[in-house]
């Protein structure tokens, strides 16, 4: 099924119990990687314990076509539900993950990321068509929700901006989240806790990542 954008957030806090895997896709890396985190910390508390995640790579899948199933039905020595995470995944993962949702053993989530897609894209298809799995695009952000990631951001340390400043940073970032909220970060070092950000402090810390999207463009 594919999750409509007003339908993610809610998504990413409670995925669907009967969902068994889950494709997040597009060409903002930083936001793939933060909601496949999201959807993974959903399931599991500790991202790092190898007894609850299982991280699978292409190369291995290649090797082992098998690999996803097998972890997926893994029963874990600790006890909970299991999270299976494969990346840079493509069309050449299909198979693999087709005879999984159509056999769906055990009870572990299997969370793919992805990069841009197409609609003619196999992983797209697949992911969009059946009843036990989802598929979540991750498009560059808009001004609207840029404003409200940078305020969101800024508020997590008492940290305010003025008007100026604020049409600075959302003229100045949204071309990758993870390198947005970089930058944010950096910000609000300069300018302390409790601060309010004017237009030189948002000038002197934040450069223009904006032109990332050309490069990544170029890169695709």
């Amino acid at each position: 099924m594919k999750i409509a954008p007003r339908q993610i957030d809610g998504f990413l806090r409670a995925p669907r119990p009967e969902i068994r895997a889950i494709l997040v896709y597009g060409a903002d890396a930083g936001l793939v990687r933060e909601r496949a985190d999201a959807l993974a910390r959903s399931i599991v508390d500790d991202l790092s314990d190898p007894f609850l995640v299982a991280e699978i790579s292409p190369a291995s899948l290649r090797e082992e076509p098998t690999l996803i199933a097998d972890e997926a039905a893994a029963i874990s020595m600790t006890g909970g539900r299991r999270v299976v995470r494969v990346r840079d995944a493509s069309d050449a993962m299909v198979g693999p993950l087709e005879r999984l949702l159509d056999d769906s053993p055990g009870d572990g989530l299997v969370i793919v990321q992805a990069g841009a897609l197409t609609t003619r894209a196999g992983l797209r298809k697949l992911f969009e068509s059946a009843d036990n799995a989802a598929a979540i695009a991750c498009f560059a952000d808009d001004a609207q929700s840029l404003d409200r990631l940078i305020h969101d951001t800024l508020a997590q340390r008492n940290i305010t901006a003025s008007h100026d400043a604020s049409a600075y940073l959302v003229a100045n970032l949204g071309a990758d989240r993870g390198v947005s909220r970089s930058e944010l970060e950096k910000l609000m070092l300069y300018v302390g806790e409790g601060a309010t950000v004017s237009l030189d402090d948002a000038m002197a810390s934040v450069g223009n990542s904006s032109a990332v999207s050309l490069d990544n463009l170029v890169m695709a």
